[in-house]
């Protein structure tokens, strides 16, 4: 009986955490779309494009989490009360709506995700004694680390 109810408690705390995570990448596709939408200037349609890539892409990575999380049994609280509270991101808002100002802010956001998912993967790992949650979080973190590439590239 104990047995089983650790194994609720574990399966809960990777719940929690994954729903964490979760509420930053709706944070982060928000942003990445805002960005997509209020940009102006030259080169408009490739950033454009290349905005609608990240949230396309961030989209998928929520998808995934979201999946993962109602397979173990939970839902996630996907909800604005839940993103305010868990939200790590700058919450500043920008007095200019500049290029250089947006991908330096998508940028730290991206390395403050990534931060996030390196220091959560040994606790989910342990929590869930499952090496596919380690795997599943560190590609989540590639992806991430590739975006941020990508955004670094812009800023050259």
């Amino acid at each position: 009986m104990t047995a089983t109810t650790s194994n609720r408690a574990r399966i809960k705390k990777i719940s929690n955490k994954l729903s964490s995570i979760l509420c930053d990448e709706y944070i982060l596709l928000t942003k990445t779309k805002n960005a997509k939408w209020n940009l102006q200037g030259i080169d408009f349609q490739d950033e454009y494009l290349f905005f609608n890539a990240q949230s396309s892409e961030i989209d998928l990575i929520i998808e995934h989490i979201e999946k993962r999380v109602h397979a173990s049994g939970h839902y996630a609280d996907v909800m604005l009360k839940a993103f305010l509270k868990v939200n790590r991101f700058n919450k500043r808002k920008k007095k200019i709506n500049d290029r250089e100002g947006c991908l330096i802010e998508l940028l730290g956001d991206h390395e403050n995700l990534i931060t996030v998912l390196k220091t959560n993967t040994p606790l989910l790992e342990t929590a869930s004694k499952n090496s596919r949650t380690d795997d599943f979080v560190v590609t989540i973190t590639e992806s991430h680390e590739k975006m941020a590439w990508f955004l670094r590239s812009y800023l050259k």
